[in-house]
């Protein structure tokens, strides 16, 4: 599968999951900023051509849909997936103000498997979704929040089955 493909493919996926809409020749900045959009929300979609054991965040990735939401006037999201582009597999980026009544915690107990530095937040997908489904955390959390030097400092990163529920529930 080509980068193309598969980009589509997941771009296709969350879009009809959440049900938004994928930005027609997304890529062609500046015209056409993100990968989907919805009424609060512009997404950037990112995921590989082959599965992986590990999900990425990249903080450049992070800023551009920072920057390309705030002129459209909409929150940002950054989507990213382990490969397989199968939503079970599929985790959110948000900025924290969004989730702000929740209850965040800092992590869950045993989430040792996350790398985080200046530009790049790492863990395995199987390894967390495991140690979330075990915990007794209520419904709608967000795995982890991290702060990054960017104008939506604290980030939150949840499951795109969660986002789902969060974002009927607050934006419906």
């Amino acid at each position: 599968m080509t980068n193309k493909e598969a980009s589509s493919k997941q771009e296709h996926m969350v879009a009809d999951y959440m049900g938004w809409s994928v930005v027609s020749g997304s890529g062609a900045r500046p015209f056409r900023p993100g990968d989907i959009t919805s009424e609060h929300f512009l997404v950037e979609c990112k995921t590989h051509t082959e599965p992986k054991a590990n999900i990425t965040f990249k903080k450049s990735h992070w800023k551009k849909i920072q920057e390309e939401a705030l002129a459209k006037d909409k929150f940002p999201l950054l989507v990213t997936d382990n490969g397989t582009q199968a939503a079970f597999h599929t985790w959110v980026m948000l900025p924290m103000r969004i989730v702000s009544n929740c209850s965040i915690p800092n992590s869950i107990d045993g989430l040792n498997n996350t790398s985080r530095s200046g530009n790049t937040i790492i863990y395995d997908d199987f390894m967390t979704r495991q140690l979330y489904n075990s915990s007794k955390l209520p419904k709608t959390v967000a795995i982890f929040m991290y702060k990054w030097d960017t104008s939506d400092n604290y980030v939150a990163i949840m499951s795109l089955s969660e986002f789902r529920d969060f974002y009927k529930e607050k934006f419906n």
